[in-house]
């Protein structure tokens, strides 16, 4: 990467977010050939999956066990395995999906790291986009592009301040579609009103396991159907429910907010549990801080509650809280295609898909306790690279929830796996059309899908 005595950078690619889509991103544009950038707001990588404590992967396999993420995701989860911070793939207790992956969330963090070094990234830490500028006619028609380009990207770099980034391509994987907001680019607006909740997940320790359980194989009216109840001793569990538990707590007034369900991650043998329960509405893009506020109250609620009304509970601690408020859904871009709903209901296939999803349609109400939709597939969807490719500008991309999508579609495309798969897709098209001078809308899909097979991607026809 190019740098003069102004602080201003020039890689081919830069690649904003470095969660599970900006890591695949920037892994799979610099393993292609360009000279790639990744800054990430926060001190670390990994994003929602390693440092909200989301409780496990999830979406690499369709509901018939058949794998449908490989590629850059499969690799970090391989990593993760040989390191001892994963079990791989393993059966779903809750019969949600085929398959989960517990990951141990420090661990992961570092496997992305040395994957991401080991590919030639260079990388940017507590580095704020803070403007965007574009230009009308500098995309020119020689690369296929309609003349309006990201021309500059102003980060503030701690002890270097405002540093200006001139990239090639720009892939936005912020999450809150950062980039393609300073570029004053437009979203989908369908359901504006119903944005999903955000949450603050947290970690107990201290949990006895075999009262828990105990109350879960006596109880099974209060965990989602079909739930596989294990043993104290095993090394992970999956649990889905406590309604009863939570309705008591609420009536008591010891949880000040309704919830119609818990999703608990455990580890047995340490006597560990991440908990999914706390929730507050959240306004896309903005910085959260209120709902911060709001949600810590909710973690002690939360702990206090644990203790005194689930059995084995009583000498849990709070053991680690998410160093962010976990958010499902944003800015979501106008791409030049659109998933829909019937899109993943249909299990549609295109002839320019980039990858496959197949995680159901998980939606969180923001109006109620509990879920809009839960809605199973009977089989994998396909990702049409359109839904990347902004529609407004030559250069800009996006992946992971930011995608372009409607808001049921996305309450399958935001998760992981699936952040894995559009990041890959996006951070190697990014390369291929810098390496080839091409907007990447004009990009020869063909040789996308070509490479992508090459990756280790699956359904990249």
């Amino acid at each position: 990467m190019s740098r003069t005595e102004n602080p201003v950078l020039t890689p081919q690619v830069l690649v904003v977010g470095a969660g599970s889509a900006g890591t695949a991103a920037a892994i799979a544009a610099a393993e292609t050939g360009a000279d790639t950038l990744l800054v990430e707001a926060s001190g670390h990588v990994g994003g929602t999956l390693a440092r909200q404590l989301l409780e496990h992967s999830a979406g690499f396999h369709d509901a018939a066990g058949n794998q449908v993420t490989g590629g850059v995701g499969q690799r970090i989860v391989t990593l993760l395995q040989e390191y001892g911070g994963s079990p791989g793939h393993i059966p779903d207790d809750v019969s949600y999906t085929a398959t989960r992956t517990p990951v141990n969330h420090s661990e992961l963090s570092m496997c992305e790291a040395v994957l991401l070094r080991r590919a030639g990234v260079h990388l940017l830490l507590n580095t704020v986009v803070v403007d965007v500028e574009t230009a009308a006619g500098t995309g020119g028609n020689e690369g296929g592009g309609t003349g309006t380009t990201v021309t500059a990207v102003v980060a503030e770099i701690p002890g270097r301040g405002r540093t200006t980034i001139r990239p090639g391509i720009v892939v936005d994987c912020s999450g809150d579609a950062v980039v393609f907001a300073l570029a004053g680019a437009s979203f989908q607006t369908d359901r504006a009103d119903a944005t999903q909740p955000g949450s603050l997940l947290l970690k107990l320790g201290g949990v006895d396991y075999a009262p828990l359980l105990k109350y879960a194989a006596d109880n099974p009216d209060d965990l989602r159907p079909d739930s596989r109840i294990g043993a104290a001793g095993d090394d992970h569990a999956n649990l889905w429910g406590f309604g009863k538990l939570l309705a008591r707590g609420h009536a008591d007034g010891r949880l000040s907010w309704r919830r119609t369900e818990m999703h608990l991650a455990a580890w047995p043998s340490r006597g560990e549990a991440v908990l999914n329960l706390t929730r507050t509405a959240v306004e896309p893009g903005a910085s959260h801080g209120d709902a911060y506020l709001k949600l810590a109250q909710q973690v002690m609620e939360t702990v206090a509650w644990f203790r005194e009304y689930v059995p084995g509970g009583r000498l849990a601690y709070l053991a680690e809280v998410a160093d962010r408020v976990g958010v499902r859904e944003s800015r979501r871009i106008r791409g030049v295609v659109t998933l829909t709903e019937d899109d993943v209901k249909q299990g549609r296939r295109s002839a320019q898909s980039v990858g496959q999803g197949a995680f159901p349609i998980d939606v969180h109400d923001a109006n109620s306790a509990g879920l809009s939709h839960t809605d199973g597939l009977a089989s994998a969807y396909d990702i049409p690279y359109g839904i990347l490719v902004g529609a407004e500008h030559d250069n800009l991309l996006a992946a992971g929830r930011c995608v372009s999508s409607t808001h049921e579609a996305n309450g399958s495309a935001r998760i992981t796996a699936t952040c894995f798969a559009t990041g890959e897709a996006a951070g190697t098209a990014a390369a291929l059309a810098v390496l080839d001078g091409v907007a990447p809308r004009l990009l020869d899909v063909g040789e996308l899908q070509a490479r992508l097979r090459q990756r280790g991607v699956i359904g990249a026809r």
